[in-house]
């Protein structure tokens, strides 16, 4: 899944080029880290791609020997449950008893090895008629991510690997309530990656979320029509996939993720994820002075000198589309800067 808007790092990422087609960590785009991560283990002829048709060129440029035949078009962004259904339908005209694995472009997950072995084994036990997440013990009490509590006494041994019943999505907590969690020990982070067998997909939805199907039923009708189809995403009331469905589905199994994994949300994942200096800096950019500051972070992708003095907590974010300066706790809240220089247009 490739068709989010990364509004949560802006001043960098934008509607026209947003995050996973940039460097936010590491060398290469994300878009790309997670598609070299999928060929440890899939065949690139299995690997598609699905978002905004205006997309299609990052995408390509992204992707080395990508095929563009295995590009799905949204039509408009709906959010994933419709994203997830359109690409159902697509993938059930190739073969409906294959067994899928949903990821979203933007993750960090260096140890693609790791991640090869977990998937693999899952993808084999999704021939069970059930969907499969994969669940990131927490480090931390995060307020930023969602949680699954699983029933630990649960547990199924499939190749050796453990899979346990999911008892309930925890939608993001208070800092009180995610500490609870933590030492609760039965609730994971939400890595919001699914795999699940094409035809259960459908069934799923015929059985816990009605409203969704009929969409599901009326555009494999227009598939092929593209104005008709066009016309009928249209019209679909957009909502994530967890909304949709993964919060009311008995039959949902989680594995405890073995790898490292960083969903890359927004600018606090960055410094969560850079080499920090003896006073607990982090910075992006050759031109970067941290002066009595600590625990801060300056990125800067112009080439200009940027400095801080006396800075405890602060984020500076330089870019050719703005200049961020915000509290470290408050990233979360960059989307608000979006809508606040939408009104003043």
């Amino acid at each position: 899944m490739a068709g989010g808007q990364g509004t949560r790092f802006w001043p960098w990422s934008t509607e026209d080029i947003p995050k996973q087609f940039l460097n936010i960590v590491g060398d290469e785009p994300l878009i790309l880290q997670t598609y070299n991560r999928l060929k440890h283990f899939i065949a690139a002829e299995d690997i598609f791609v699905v978002a905004d048709v205006k997309y299609l060129g990052l995408v390509m440029d992204s992707i080395p020997g990508f095929k563009q035949s295995n590009f799905i078009t949204e039509p408009m962004p709906k959010n994933t449950a419709p994203c997830l259904i359109l690409s159902n339908i697509r993938l059930s005209l190739i073969d409906e008893d294959a067994n899928v694995l949903v990821v979203p472009a933007d993750h960090y997950i260096p140890d693609s090895q790791l991640f090869a072995e977990q998937m693999r084994n899952a993808l084999e036990y999704a021939d069970n008629e059930c969907i499969i997440t994969s669940g990131i013990k927490p480090t931390m009490p995060h307020i930023g991510y969602g949680y699954l509590q699983f029933d630990a006494d649960s547990s199924e041994t499939f190749n050796g690997k453990e899979f346990f019943q999911l008892t309930e999505f925890k939608e993001k907590p208070e800092l009180e309530t995610a500490q609870q969690y933590v030492a609760d020990g039965n609730y994971y982070w939400n890595s919001g990656m699914f795999i699940y067998k094409v035809r259960h997909f459908k069934n799923f939805l015929g059985e816990y979320s009605p409203y969704y199907f009929i969409q599901y039923n009326e555009l494999e009708k227009v598939y092929h029509h593209k104005l008709s189809l066009y016309e009928k995403f249209s019209e679909i009331i957009p909502d994530s996939i967890d909304y949709a469905l993964m919060e009311k589905v008995k039959e949902i199994k989680m594995f405890r993720a073995e790898f490292e994994w960083n969903d890359v949300g927004s600018w606090s994942s960055v410094y969560e994820l850079k080499q920090k200096d003896a006073h607990n800096n982090a910075h992006t950019g050759d031109a970067t002075v941290f002066i009595d500051t600590s625990d801060s972070m300056i990125f800067s992708v112009t080439g200009k000198p940027v400095a801080t003095i006396g800075l405890k907590n602060v984020a500076v974010i330089e870019t050719e589309h703005g200049i961020l300066v915000a509290d470290m706790t408050k990233l979360q809240q960059v989307k608000d800067v979006i809508k606040r220089l939408n009104d003043l247009e």
